[in-house]
């Protein structure tokens, strides 16, 4: 130490402090945090703005006065939604929070009966954050889902090959940015030039990729 105290000296100039580079990490840390907790505050925002747009009309035995009805307020609701979220991703505001947020947000707002439930006390939080994606989908989209699989399922029967209805994030949404997809393998071949060559020649598989989070759907060829 009295060493490189010397070389210093020498070369008149002052000794590094040590401690620039403990604050330096300090400062970063605390830039992270604010990014962070101003990422959380977006997200709280954007749930709010979704969980008060007009619920779906109540079911006959789940209107206002009926047993399980809470009449939760949309911005505890939000700040409830969030808190949990943060806690299913391991308190950390990183990309598989972000992704899962922005599913999130866009399912409440394009599922009336998803956030009327929720208003109503009849699904809470703990059990949103940690339903499939596919269970966040509309009644509608629900019933496509199905029908793809099926139809799918018919056309793997038919190839020989490929899946039907797998989620992975594997994909990126061109429409929302999100991740959450799932994809139906269906078998396609040149029959003819199969037949004239007898061989395998002209085999492919076509890919069709839906968002779980806006339902944007797209086709991707030969994977």
């Amino acid at each position: 130490m009295s060493k490189r105290k010397n070389i210093w000296a020498e070369l008149d100039l002052p000794a590094p402090k040590p401690q620039a580079k403990k604050a330096l990490t300090e400062a970063d840390k605390a830039r992270q945090e604010a990014e962070a907790a101003q990422l959380r505050s977006n997200c709280r925002r954007t749930l709010l703005g979704a969980l008060s747009l007009p619920p779906a009309a109540p079911e006959e035995g789940s209107g206002p006065g009926s047993e399980g009805d809470e009449a939760l307020q949309p911005a505890e609701l939000a700040e409830a939604i969030e808190g949990e979220l943060f806690r299913h991703h391991g308190s950390t505001a990183g990309q598989e929070y972000k992704a899962a947020a922005r599913t999130l947000v866009a399912s409440l707002k394009r599922n009336p009966d998803l956030r009327r439930r929720l208003l109503q006390g009849r699904l809470l939080p703990p059990a949103l954050v940690a339903l499939d994606p596919r269970a966040l989908a509309t009644s509608q989209q629900q019933e496509e889902y199905a029908r793809l699989q099926e139809q799918g399922t018919r056309a793997v029967t038919l190839a020989g090959r490929g899946s039907a209805g797998v989620v992975t994030s594997e994909y990126c949404c061109g429409r929302c940015g999100g991740r959450q997809c799932d994809y139906l393998d269906s078998g396609r071949r040149d029959i003819g030039k199969c037949e004239t060559w007898g061989s395998q020649d002209g085999a492919g598989t076509s890919r069709t990729v839906t968002c779980l989070g806006c339902g944007h759907k797209w086709e991707v060829d030969d994977v």
